[in-house]
């Protein structure tokens, strides 16, 4: 499988959870575990974007 970030290969995939992108660990910038079991991830291109960072970091357990 090929990361959709930066094209390369991949063997276990992070999805966005803003723009829905199948990436690579090196594209992740950030990650958050919500509940025991959710873990969501957020890629270095939404992270410059404010309002995603905004919603990424507020993201609460009914959300998820």
């Amino acid at each position: 499988m090929l990361c959709e970030r930066c094209g390369a290969d991949i063997y276990k995939r992070e999805v966005c959870r803003q723009c829905g992108r199948k990436m690579c660990t090196n594209c992740v910038k950030s990650s958050r575990r919500v509940t025991k079991t959710v873990r969501i991830v957020i890629c270095k291109d939404c992270w410059s974007v404010m309002k995603k960072r905004k919603a990424f970091k507020s993201m609460s357990r009914d959300q998820a």
